[in-house]
């Protein structure tokens, strides 16, 4: 009888163990299937499909460590769990040092310089919650805005509750449901015939501060690949490399601020990328304590010349799956107006 009993038990802890072999295993084998998009995204050059895997590369790296943790309690699989981590570690490092660096150089340098602000928004075509996108730029009143995703209806708002707060704009409106991209600002604007790149999403002014006039610029990127991003991107080239040397670019740029379309924009125009401001695409159909972890940083400002900016922040929800970026930027103390007549020629090349 107490043979019988012992044998049971033994058959027991056996099957329990063999179960919870079976669940570390399924953990190993989940935990290692982002390593595979993780690495490939570090070849974004090679193919713009490695690029696309390349923006979720810090939400990878999440899964692996989570996973990693769980085999940590396993004999067995103890050492997959270590390696594991340290990928998703060097990943997550290497990913990330460089906005270590800026908000080092932003702490350090403090918003003393700042004395021009620019808020970016992309202000989804249905977004519920006008009142609040007013009241905020009401609110906050800043110099210059860019904004994405300017359909008919936001026309009509923007028209009605901002003229006399940003009398100068220029909107540039497409033949899709999404909508245009539109300038707004408080300072005056000279443009070209050419200043609106319907097709390419992207509009571009000269803005007066000061006495000074550098180019402003506003670019609404596509999805990544499949959906066209990199061809996008391939026709911006040229147009990118006439900018002034003095310029102010930012938008929704649908990339991580580490993908190889954000860095071929850069370098396209000799653009230096601001501060990282953290995740500001959020994701409405997940609950709301979700949607900052899984979310994305895809919108950017950029800059070059005498235009240098100092901080980049992310302002309260408003409605749209993007939350506003408040930029801060100044002018160097080199530069001077330029010709009315040569400004508009570079802008309508």
């Amino acid at each position: 009888m107490a043979g019988s009993v012992t044998k049971k038990a033994a058959r027991g802890t056996l099957m329990v163990r063999g179960r919870v072999d079976l669940a570390m295993a399924l953990v190993g084998i989940a935990g290692f299937l982002p390593a595979v998009p993780l690495v490939l995204g570090f070849l974004g050059s090679w193919h713009p499909a490695f690029d696309s895997m390349s923006h979720f590369r810090l939400h990878f790296a999440a899964a692996m460590v989570v996973a990693g943790l769980v085999l940590l309690a396993s004999p067995t699989w103890r050492t997959n769990g270590m390696l594991m981590i340290v990928l998703a570690a060097f990943a997550g490092g290497v990913t990330l040092w460089p906005a270590w660096q800026a908000g080092r150089a932003v702490a350090a340098h403090g918003e003393a310089g700042a004395r021009y602000r620019l808020i970016q928004l992309n202000l989804r075509f249905d977004n519920p919650r006008p009142e609040t996108v007013i009241g905020m730029l009401t609110r906050e009143r800043p110099d210059l805005v860019t904004l994405e995703e300017v359909s008919a209806r936001w026309v009509a708002h923007l028209a009605d509750a901002l003229q006399n707060e940003f009398p100068y704009r220029l909107v540039c409106p497409t033949h899709s449901y999404l909508g245009g991209i539109a300038l707004l600002s408080r300072h005056p604007l000279r443009y070209g015939p050419d200043a609106c790149r319907r097709a390419d999403r992207f509009v571009t002014a000269a803005v007066e501060l000061d006495g000074r006039a550098i180019q402003i610029a506003a670019v609404h990127l596509g999805w990544p690949w499949p959906f066209g991003q990199d061809r996008q991107v391939a026709r911006l080239v040229p147009t990118l490399a006439r900018m002034d040397d003095d310029a102010l670019l930012a938008g929704d740029f649908n990339a991580a601020p580490w993908s190889r379309t954000v860095r071929a924009i850069a370098q396209a125009g000799e653009l230096s990328l601001g501060p990282w401001a953290g995740p500001s695409y959020l994701d409405r159909r997940l609950p709301a304590w979700l949607r900052p972890l899984a979310g994305l940083p895809i919108d950017h400002a950029m800059s070059k010349g005498i235009v240098t900016i100092d901080d980049v922040r992310r302002l309260d929800f408003v409605g749209s799956d993007h939350l506003p970026l408040m930029v801060k930027f100044h002018l160097e103390a080199s530069g001077n107006l330029p010709p009315a007549d040569a400004s508009l020629a570079s802008l309508s090349q």
